[in-house]
């Protein structure tokens, strides 16, 4: 036995992750490409390493391929990743959307799990090292495409608000003299309403063939996204979130992650938070948690930090870091820049005028025959669609005139008056209003 079978389990357990399930995935020595599953961007990462719902930016390649379908703009990621006993992983991620054809997306994978000297075994039965040095590296490249239903269906199918994505993934790995590889198809799906801040993904990851290799480390996910502005989180819960529209500056994401192969399921959960310092300068806070570690605890917690300068309208840059620690075995440091341009900046919010009018006189139909509770939703979806049509915020107002509710007919009031200032008799409704309450 010419090789020190310490020699290659080390260099297998850096490559596969063999017995260290909680940082490479599960399923373990039973699948090859295991390094597929280290989480990839910084900013993904930092969210409990749970994106599939949202899928946002560049890095969609690797977490859901229909999520390129959103992008207005190109992307480009790059990261760097100190793993785990000297372990490092460099990815490289790419997005390009093309105005009537879909979006492309290309990310890749090496890792590098450094050298071991090769050690012999004289006919003694006695180990010698030697000067001689065994390695081990994975690789991986992934061209995608997406694109949304509604280019062929047209936006009022009931469909049209979904978005569909296919990866092809070439893999090869090397553990000293021996190598091998594989192909896989990683197919997405992503469902984002238009007007709403909720969006639902799946994926169905690694399916293909290996050679000299074992299977493919399949994996099904499911995620979740909402979006939502973190000092009012409760406003789309209340009478008021009908008819007033903050910025989101949070996201909250959940993933569940079904092993096809292990047979095991595991939760992923986390968020993020954005604070405008300026019109140039952002910062963000991320946390998450992984539930179900095999290595207690504090392996689950994930916890990042990220910083957003923007150069102009349609060019940004974005510096992210992540921190994952994994108790006794150490933790992860990852960082990764990015870059958005050459486009409009991505933005969920679509105005349709003629579906907003259409909405308004449903409500106003609703509200003559004093249903309210109907009309109120009416109104409120015709804002949704229109936020600066005064009459829908007139008809919100009457509404809860009607129910009772003279603060939150004021506050709807206001709205109307300060799109349509020259509604002279609004205003002198409303400062009668206002003089009765002194």
């Amino acid at each position: 036995m010419k090789n020190s079978r310490i020699l290659f389990f080390c260099i297998v357990i850096l490559s596969f992750g063999i017995n260290v399930n909680a940082a490479a995935g599960m399923g373990n020595g039973t699948t090859s490409a295991n390094f597929l599953k280290l989480s990839q961007g910084a900013r993904p990462s930092g969210m409990g390493e749970a994106f599939v719902g949202v899928a946002d930016d560049a890095t969609a390649t690797y977490w859901n391929a229909a999520g390129l379908a959103q992008l207005s703009r190109n992307q480009v990621c790059l990261m760097h990743s100190a793993w785990l006993l000297d372990v490092n992983f460099e990815y490289l991620a790419y997005a390009l959307p093309i105005n009537g054809f879909g979006s492309l997306g290309l990310d890749i994978i090496y890792l590098n799990a450094g050298s071991i000297y090769r050690t012999t075994e004289d006919p003694s039965g006695n180990y010698v090292s030697t000067s001689e040095t065994a390695s081990a590296t994975d690789f991986e490249v992934t061209i995608a495409y997406a694109k949304k239903l509604s280019d062929f269906l047209g936006a009022d199918n009931p469909v049209s608000d979904l978005s569909l994505g296919i990866g092809i993934n070439v893999i090869s790995e090397k553990i000293y003299n021996d190598s091998g590889g594989g192909v896989s198809v990683n197919l997405g799906a992503l469902y984002y309403p238009r007007y709403e801040t909720y969006s639902l993904g799946l994926t169905l990851e690694n399916i293909g063939m290996a050679t000299n290799r074992p299977e493919m480390p399949s994996i099904i996910k499911f995620g979740f996204g909402y979006r939502f502005a973190l000092e009012n989180a409760m406003l789309p819960f209340t009478e008021e979130g009908k008819f007033t529209f903050m910025e989101n500056n949070a996201t909250g994401v959940f993933d569940i992650i079904y092993d096809i192969v292990a047979q095991t399921a595991r939760v992923h959960m986390g968020a993020e938070k954005y604070w405008e310092l300026n019109k140039y300068h952002n910062i963000a806070i991320r946390l998450g948690y992984k539930f179900g570690e095999d290595l207690g605890f504090p392996a689950g917690i994930t916890a990042g930090l990220g910083y957003r300068l923007t150069a102009s309208k349609d060019l940004t840059f974005d510096l992210d870091y992540v921190y994952v620690p994994y108790s006794d075995l150490g933790a992860s440091n990852r960082i990764s820049i990015s870059g958005k341009f050459n486009g409009k900046p991505e933005n969920h919010y679509f105005e349709d005028k003629k579906a907003g009018l259409e909405f308004y006189r449903r409500g106003y139909a609703q509200l003559y025959k004093k249903d309210f509770v109907s009309a109120l939703d009416s109104f409120a979806e015709s804002l949704k669609r229109y936020r600066d049509y005064a009459p829908s915020y007139m008809g919100i107002g009457a509404c809860y005139l009607s129910m009772g509710k003279m603060g939150i007919a004021m506050k709807a009031y206001s709205k109307a008056i300060a799109l349509d200032p020259s509604n002279q008799k609004l205003k002198d409704f409303v400062a009668q209003y206002k003089n009765t309450q002194h």
